[in-house]
């Protein structure tokens, strides 16, 4: 408790006051500094928990209080958005997946200054960061992280079986066949979640596909390309695969090979992490191989995540001084990386050779070399209305939709006709 003299009471109790009516603010003196953040439910558990004990040393360092608030990174956390929005009320700072910052430009502070400072410090963030965050030539937040998209599969199960690691999607169809028949087919979610469209994306880019020209404005959907992504997925949902995927959430493909059911999913290092660190049976036979390809060449889907400060927050430098204490001293940002063992990425170009990298010879899928990163839409540029058509789940329902009987031309006029409203609307 902060105690005044006689003298500092009379001067605070006139010229104090006089101060307070003239700034609208009420003195320092007394005050603490105190924000909040809300982020989603790492699939990588031990980075909650690293955070945290980031955030407990930040207010310790600065004297600034630090209140973390997490949530599950799907609906709940879009509607949290919205409600915060709505109400311009909530926490300070907000993590944001992919290119949520665009859906949200008009609420955001522009944090240019603050990725400036990080980028002279590490290098240019990498290419799905600035489809995500760089919203019209302003950093909305701040590239904190990224997930990429490779093969999980069971090493030892392709082993006894003597198959051949897939290097296209026709050759994972070859592969899916038998590891259905023993029991442990592919596991790709054909539903309304995230983990669908990582999917999709690169499927329907591989065969020469896509949702949105790169003109950002023609609906691209109805094309050659689409018709052999759907063609496809019926035969890998008809003959290695279980209907069960139509209802899967983004966390079933991983608890699928943890519990020793799929020979194969296509996700980040996740589902291996958390099995190593709960001792599964099944963790030594998992291993990694990267993202396939197919006749329009090989891409892989990136999930960047970004710190954002709502323009409403009465806390904005003290915000920018969590973000540049998390990011920006190195021994911290490298301990949050580590934390994540393999599935946190850093997303700035000096530091993609991490040394999380080299803990485990099962990550060396994810080293990179060759890849450009990209979020949902490509080869569109990012905008509001691409990331409706992705918050819409128009790919996967499309692709449901022919798998489960609609003949494959009218599923594309469907998508066809949902996409055009969006980008028109």
């Amino acid at each position: 408790m902060i105690r005044l003299s006689r003298r500092q009471f009379v001067i605070t109790g006139t010229t104090g006051l006089a101060g307070i009516l003239a700034t609208h603010r009420a003195p320092a003196i007394g005050q603490t500094r105190e924000i909040s953040y809300l982020c989603w439910n790492n699939f990588a558990p031990n980075s909650d928990k690293k955070l945290a004990e980031i955030g407990q040393r930040f207010t310790k360092d600065t004297g600034i209080k630090l209140k973390i608030d997490h949530i599950s990174h799907m609906g709940p956390q879009q509607a949290k958005y919205a409600s915060e929005v709505q109400t311009q009320a909530g926490h300070d700072l907000i993590e944001m997946r992919m290119h949520f910052p665009w859906l949200y430009e008009p609420q955001l502070v522009d944090v240019s200054d603050v990725v400036a400072g990080l980028e002279k410090q590490y290098g240019k963030a990498i290419s799905s960061s600035y489809e995500g965050a760089h919203v019209n030539g302003v950093w909305r937040a701040v590239p904190q992280y990224h997930g990429m998209f490779v093969a999980t599969y069971r090493e030892d199960l392709f082993k006894k079986a003597g198959l051949k690691v897939p290097d296209t999607w026709d050759d994972l169809y070859t592969v899916g066949k038998e590891l259905k028949k023993m029991g442990n087919p592919v596991g790709i979610p054909i539903s309304q979640n995230y983990d669908s469209i990582s999917t999709a994306g690169p499927v329907l880019w591989s065969f020469g596909g896509m949702e949105v020209d790169k003109d950002g404005k023609t609906v691209k959907i109805s094309s050659a390309g689409t018709e052999k992504t759907i063609e496809w997925y019926k035969k890998m949902f008809r003959d290695c695969m279980e209907p069960e995927v139509l209802s899967w959430s983004d966390a079933s493909n991983n608890e699928s090979i943890q519990q020793g059911k799929a020979g194969w999913i296509h996700n980040p290092v996740s589902a291996y992490i958390v099995a190593k660190q709960r001792k599964l049976v099944t963790a030594d036979g998992i291993n990694h191989h990267r993202s396939l390809g197919g006749p329009a060449g090989r891409f892989e889907t990136d999930t960047p995540r970004h710190i954002g400060i709502w323009k409403f927050s009465k806390n904005i430098e003290a915000s920018k001084e969590w973000i540049k204490y998390l990011l920006g001293k190195k021994e911290t940002y490298d301990e949050y990386i580590m934390s994540g063992d393999a599935f946190n990425l850093p997303v700035y170009a000096k530091l993609q050779d991490h040394p999380v990298l080299k803990t485990d010879p099962k990550y060396a899928a994810l080293k990179g070399e060759g890849v450009e990163y990209h979020t949902y839409g490509w080869p569109a540029p990012p905008s509001v209305k691409v990331q409706l058509i992705t918050n819409a789940y128009l790919l996967p329902n499309m692709i449901a939709k022919a798998v489960t009987g609609t003949p494959t031309k009218d599923a594309i006029t469907w998508a066809e006709t949902e996409m055009k409203k969006i980008m028109a609307g």
